[in-house]
């Protein structure tokens, strides 16, 4: 959704770029964009951009999912395996000294996510990643939702409201409201521990109020909502936003997939565009954006 004629001229572009991709997304009115999601209020904005294919998938169920594929294919994995070193044998390949033993790999990429510093260091590559706190609210049963619901048997469509740097979907009969906070905030900024699990940090949602603001001036129904949870925990950036991929630079062998923010929307993109690049040499396409050498000898 669109709140000022710039942001909606703005999303008009991106709907020419679908279209040009082959994309089936449209620019539709505030009325329209009520009528598919009814808990924005129309008359907040200008315009909006509709794409009807979107949605949430469960993500360990999808994780699950790709590693079935993966392992149909030949790929072997090993779960509750702690990489503990990296060696570099005098043919190029490299010895990955784990806690249960060694594997000798041609290619080796770093995945590591929060941990992805602690695994550059083990070949002596300092990487330009910072881990941030990100926080978002999961409200009570909402009547709306409810209502919803039952009068069309679906979800609530997902909103993105870029004036708030808000997201929203349907979690359970109630709603979930992310924001992108302007009051950021580094977590961790040196080293990751090793027995961090997925502990969430303390709330904090002074440091939130203005997007709160303006979400639940532009989604009313938020005004009435109870709070069910407030959670907030760490996710990885590059300096710029933008994915760490590719291979490293005078380090044969070595890949890089970090500072991947949105890893599960984003990790099939850079899954595939390193499978073709390990392949072919090349990623086929224009990765520069997220290509790691963008950033030289950090």
């Amino acid at each position: 959704v669109a709140a000022t004629d710039a942001r909606f001229d703005w999303l008009k572009s991106i709907a020419a770029k679908g279209r040009y991709m082959g994309l089936d997304a449209e620019n539709i009115s505030p009325k329209e964009a009520h009528e598919i999601m009814p808990l924005i209020d129309p008359d907040k904005f200008v315009g909006a951009l509709f794409d009807q294919v979107e949605g949430h998938l469960d993500p360990s169920g999808t994780t699950y999912a790709y590693a079935k594929s993966a392992q149909k294919n030949g790929a072997e994995i090993y779960l509750r395996t702690k990489v503990e070193d990296l060696v570099k044998r005098p043919d190029g390949h490299r010895r990955v000294i784990t806690n249960q033993g060694e594997i000798v790999a041609e290619h080796v990429v770093n995945a590591g996510g929060l941990w992805a510093r602690e695994v550059g260091r083990m070949v002596g590559l300092e990487l330009p990643l910072l881990a941030m706190e990100h926080m978002y609210l999961i409200t009570e049963e909402m009547p709306e939702v409810v209502a919803f619901n039952e009068q069309t048997g679906k979800e609530i469509m997902h909103a993105v409201d870029f004036d708030g740097e808000l997201y929203l979907r349907q979690e359970g009969k109630g709603m979930l409201m992310g924001t992108y906070e302007r009051d950021c905030r580094p977590w961790s900024p040196k080293h990751t521990s090793w027995d961090f699990g997925h502990e969430l940090l303390a709330p904090d949602l002074d440091r939130i109020t203005r997007e709160l603001e303006v979400g639940f001036s532009h989604f009313p129904a938020f005004n009435s909502a109870g709070i069910k949870q407030i959670v907030n925990g760490p996710f990885t950036f590059a300096p710029d936003g933008n994915p760490l991929v590719g291979p490293i630079r005078g380090r044969r062998g070595l890949w890089s997939a970090c500072a991947v923010m949105a890893g599960f929307s984003q990790g099939g993109g850079v899954g595939l565009a390193l499978a073709i690049w390990m392949i072919e040499g090349d990623a086929g396409f224009d990765v520069f954006a997220m290509d790691i050498a963008r950033f030289g000898d950090f």
